[in-house]
C-alpha cells in the first residue's frame, strides 16, 4: 500500500514539453543608479531691461531706500567673501541668487531683514559652489557686519542675543530660500562657465589649432574677462542674459578694449564664438545687451566698477571684432553636450600637461615639507613653545 506522502509527491514536468528559455546574464549597470547627467529644475531667469527696471517701482523715496538696502547686501557678500576666503565663484553665485530673489519676491523694507536673507543666500551659494563653512563662521561674520552697520551701543551690549537671533534666522531662511527658488540651483554662473569653457581639457583638445598669434594674446583677454564678470555681476546683468551670453559679453567687451588700446586690427578667429558657445552670438544681439547694461547701471548702483561710457558700443564695432561666418540653417549647436566628451578620449598633449602639473605640485609639496622640517624651523618652533609656556 502506498503511503499518504506518496500520493502528494511532486512530479517534475517533463523537460521535453516546454523548451527552456535562454538565460541572460544580468550585469550591474552604474548608469541606472548614477546617470551621466542629473536633471535639475530649469526655470527662466532672464528678463527684458524694461521689466527689470520696472521692479524698482515708481516711488522715488521707496526706490532710493530699496537700492540702498540692495547695495548694503552686495557689500555684505564681498565683506564675508574676504573674511571667510571664499571663491570668486561663490561671490558671483551669491549676487545671481540675490537678484533672482529680489526680482521674484522683492525685499523687506528694513536693512536687518535684508541682511538675514542675504546671509541665507550666501550660505546656499557656498554649499552649491564650494566647500561649506562651519555655521559659526557665517554667524560671526554676519554679526560683525551688523555691528559695523549699526553703530548703536545696544547692539554691542547684546552680542550673545544677536548671535542666537542670527543663527535662528539663518536656519529658517535657508529652508525658505530653497523653496522659493523651487530647488533650482542651475545658476549658469558665468565665473564658473568661463573656467570650464577654457580649461586645460578644451585648450588641448579643442583650441590647439587656433592661430599662434591669438594664443599669445588670448590669456590676457581671458583674465580681463574674469575681472569683468566679477565686477559686472554687482549690477543685475545676470537677469538680462544667461550665463553663456554673459561670458560672451565679457570676452567681446575685453576684446574691444584690447583692440582700442593695443592692436586696432585685432579680431577673434573665424567662428570662435560659434565653435565654443551654445548661444547665438551676433553683433545686433550683443549691441542691445551693451545698451541695456548701460541703462541698468544708470538706474541701479553708482559703483567704482561701473563701465559708464565704455558701454556705448556700436553694432559696427562688434561686427568688426567678430569673425563669424553666416550660418546656413541658423541652428545653434551645444559643444558641451555630455555625449561629446563621455568617451574620455583626449590628446596626448593634455596627458602630458596633467603629468607636468602633478609633478610640479609634488615637487613643491616636498620642498615645503623639507623647509618646514629643517633644523632651523624645528628649533624656532620649540623656542616658541617654551616662550608660550
Amino acid at each position: 500500500m502506498n503511503s499518504e506522502s506518496d500520493n502528494h509527491r511532486l512530479v517534475a514536468p517533463a523537460t521535453s514539453a516546454v523548451p527552456a528559455a535562454p538565460t541572460s546574464k544580468k550585469e550591474y549597470n552604474t548608469r541606472l543608479l548614477w546617470p551621466d547627467m542629473i536633471k535639475t529644475p530649469d526655470n527662466t531667469w532672464t528678463f527684458s531691461c524694461k521689466e527689470i527696471i520696472e521692479k524698482l517701482g515708481t516711488n522715488p523715496q521707496a526706490t532710493a531706500e530699496l537700492k540702498r538696502n540692495m547695495e548694503k547686501c552686495l557689500i555684505y557678500f564681498y565683506t564675508v567673501k574676504k573674511i571667510l576666503g571664499l571663491f570668486d565663484h561663490t561671490y558671483t553665485a551669491s549676487c545671481i541668487l540675490f537678484f533672482r530673489y529680489w526680482y521674484v519676491y522683492g525685499l523687506p523694507p528694513y536693512l536687518p531683514d535684508c541682511i538675514h536673507i542675504a546671509q541665507a543666500i550666501l550660505v546656499t551659494a557656498c554649499k552649491t559652489v564650494e566647500n561649506n563653512r562651519p555655521v559659526d563662521a557665517y554667524i560671526k561674520a554676519t554679526c560683525d557686519y551688523f555691528i559695523k552697520e549699526t553703530t548703536g551701543l545696544r547692539v554691542r551690549q547684546n552680542m550673545d542675543k544677536l548671535k542666537w537671533d542670527v543663527r535662528d534666522r539663518l536656519i529658517s531662511n535657508e529652508k525658505r530660500i530653497l523653496c522659493c527658488f523651487g530647488f533650482d540651483l542651475n545658476l549658469e554662473n558665468p565665473k564658473e562657465l568661463i573656467e570650464e569653457m577654457f580649461s586645460g581639457f578644451y585648450r588641448f583638445n579643442r583650441d590647439y589649432n587656433l592661430p599662434n598669434e591669438f594664443k599669445q594674446i588670448f590669456p590676457r583677454i581671458l583674465q580681463e574677462a574674469r575681472n569683468f564678470l566679477v565686477q559686472a555681476v554687482t549690477q543685475p546683468v545676470s537677469l538680462l542674459c544667461d550665463g553663456y551670453s554673459f561670458v560672451a559679453l565679457a570676452l567681446i567687451y575685453c576684446g574691444l578694449q584690447y583692440k582700442k588700446s593695443v592692436d586696432i586690427k585685432f579680431q577673434f578667429p573665424v567662428n570662435f564664438f560659434r565653435d565654443k558657445f551654445p548661444v547665438l552670438v551676433t553683433a545686433q544681439r550683443f549691441g542691445q545687451f551693451f545698451n541695456d547694461y548701460r541703462v541698468l547701471e544708470e538706474n541701479f548702483f553708482d559703483l567704482k566698477s561701473n563701465k559708464r561710457e565704455k558701454l556705448q558700443i556700436s553694432v559696427q564695432e562688434i561686427d568688426e571684432l567678430l569673425n563669424e561666418e553666416p550660418s546656413l540653417d541658423g541652428e545653434v549647436s551645444n559643444p558641451y553636450d555630455s555625449n561629446l566628451i563621455k568617451s574620455g578620449e583626449v590628446r596626448q598633449e593634455l596627458k602630458d600637461h596633467i603629468h607636468k602639473r602633478i609633478r610640479e605640485i609634488y615637487e613643491r609639496t616636498v620642498a615645503e615639507t623639507k623647509k618646514r622640517m629643517s633644523p632651523e624651523n624645528v628649533a624656532d618652533l620649540e623656542q616658541n613653545k617654551k616662550l608660550k609656556n
